[in-house]
């Protein structure tokens, strides 16, 4: 069975190109992504336009294999589906590419390059109605455009968006219980602005963050927090299934101090504007990540102890089988906040990313934490010889510089940061006991070389230590220890390549 999307008249749509799905004409939702590398720290204006680009968005249920037929204005040479461990051979016959998704999950189709991309998001064909069990409320979106604003989500609530809803607004829930927002439509935080007064997140530097319901909702309104699509504060048993997040403007996801979290085939598309991360955990415990797609420019994914929020670990936490394009960043990465007492317990599994900008696999400390017993395993990670210099933009003046020196991204990195950013204590903490085992690099042409991994510690008594770095390959040949290049100083030891 295939189930199609009808997209509403008042969406754009992507008109570049046109799809089939089993030769259905299929109507593809136009995002704004980020086009190049290029970020700054926030200027009080909005990231210029010029530096984004235009992408489509298909989106269809089925509990079958499907055949898909892009056809392009012009022949492309080359056209890809990633990501690459999915194995889709792509027939092109004149302007047509054809292809077979073998089953559900996230695929990206890239002709000769990665711009202007179509990303697809092929869901199982299923009923949301269990959540609806033991909920005393139930919120339904049914198909259509929603300009709701922000909703505020009480304890033992279900929402349901059904799989043609569009929905103009945020969803935030304080110190509440079994809360669950789940269905196949799209949450967009387009109507959202950020101006100079705004703050990205709830964080205090010198004191815990208000506590009663109506106390933070009093600080979140006078430190002029923004909303991004998905908020959960203090929450417990929570969950976010299978629901799209579109051009947020600041973090996309954010649970914070929440124990018992559960995200699963949720995606972020539309990610363009300055600090417009995936999925933010502050101070968590008790955490699965499983199944989602992340485009972002910033962090895709990252844990993090933020101020205000650090008096509790972040612990117990699954990130497994999900798809990262990372436009600017880190693509799994602890920190670079790391306010807490201890970060521990945590674990990256079985994981793609397909694009990367600055580090793959990131264990980033920058303030007092101990960090332990972190495990990243089978993560998969393409590089393309279409990747663009990573540049910190000075000045708006300044044009971006396509071909300044070019670095692929790292690998690896377990680095300590002396600099008292992301906190006034000005405090280090210590990394150790970290495993990186069965990191597969994989490359789709020739002269790509991987940049040095990087372990560094601080001083002697914060320290990277008990590293263990096991079968590392690059297209599919193992990589001895001498081939794996480390970069370290004196207080970074005890690292193991097996």
């Amino acid at each position: 069975m295939l189930i199609l999307n009808q997209i509403p008249k008042t969406e754009k749509q992507y008109t570049d190109y046109s799809v089939t799905v089993n030769g259905n004409a299929v109507g593809l939702n136009e995002v704004r992504v980020s086009a190049i590398p290029y970020n700054t720290w926030w200027q009080g204006i909005q990231r210029p336009l010029d530096q984004t680009e235009l992408a489509a968005m298909l989106k269809f249920e089925a509990d079958e294999p499907v055949t898909v037929t892009v056809t392009y204005p012009k022949a492309p040479q080359k056209v890809v589906v990633r990501p690459m461990r999915s194995r889709v051979e792509v027939t092109i016959e004149g302007c047509t590419a054809t292809f077979v998704l073998p089953s559900s999950g996230a695929y990206t189709v890239e002709a000769d390059g990665i711009h202007n991309a179509l990303h697809v998001f092929f869901d199982p064909i299923k009923s949301f109605e269990e959540y609806t069990k033991g909920a005393k409320t139930v919120l339904r979106y049914g198909a259509g455009v929603h300009c709701v604003g922000r909703v505020e989500l009480f304890s033992d609530t279900t929402v349901i968006l059904d799989r043609d809803a569009y929905i103009y607004g945020s969803f935030l829930a304080i110190n509440a219980e079994n809360v669950t927002i789940c269905g196949y439509g799209v949450i967009d935080g387009s109507l959202e602005e950020r101006v100079t007064e705004d703050h990205l997140i709830p964080q205090d530097f010198h004191a815990p963050i208000p506590y009663e319901r109506e106390e933070l909702l009093d600080f979140l309104t006078r430190e002029r927090v923004l909303n991004g699509c998905i908020r959960f504060y203090r929450c417990k048993n929570v969950r976010v299934e299978g629901v799209i997040m579109r051009d947020s403007s600041t973090f996309c996801l954010t649970p914070a101090q929440c124990d018992g979290i559960f995200i699963e085939n949720v995606k972020t598309i539309g990610m363009w504007r300055y600090n417009s991360d995936g999925i933010d955990l502050f101070n968590c415990r008790n955490a699965v990540i499983r199944g989602c797609f992340l485009r972002n420019f910033d962090d895709c994914i990252v844990l993090k102890g933020v101020c205000g929020w650090d008096d509790l670990d972040m612990e117990n936490i699954l990130v497994e089988g999900c798809i990262i394009w990372c436009d600017w960043g880190q693509s799994l990465e602890i920190g670079a906040e790391t306010n807490a007492p201890a970060f521990h317990d945590i674990l990256f599994r079985d994981c793609d990313c397909i694009h990367s900008c600055t580090v793959c696999c990131d264990v980033q400390h920058n303030n007092r934490a101990d960090v332990y017993n972190v495990t990243f395993d089978n993560i998969r990670c393409e590089y393309t010889v279409y990747q663009m210099p990573k540049l910190l933009q000075e000045r708006m003046d300044i044009p971006y510089n396509p071909n300044a020196p070019l670095r692929h991204p790292r690998l690896m990195a377990a680095p300590i940061y002396n600099e008292g950013r992301y906190s006034e204590d000005g405090l280090n903490g210590s990394t150790h006991d970290i495993v990186f085992k069965n990191i597969h690099a994989f490359t789709d042409g020739d002269g790509i070389v991987l940049p040095p991994s990087i372990f560094v510690g601080v001083d002697d008594e914060h320290t990277v230590s008990r590293i263990r770095i096991e079968n590392i390959t690059l297209d599919g040949r193992r990589l001895s220890a001498e081939e794996i290049e480390l970069k370290t100083n004196d207080y970074a030891f005890d690292i193991t390549v097996v």
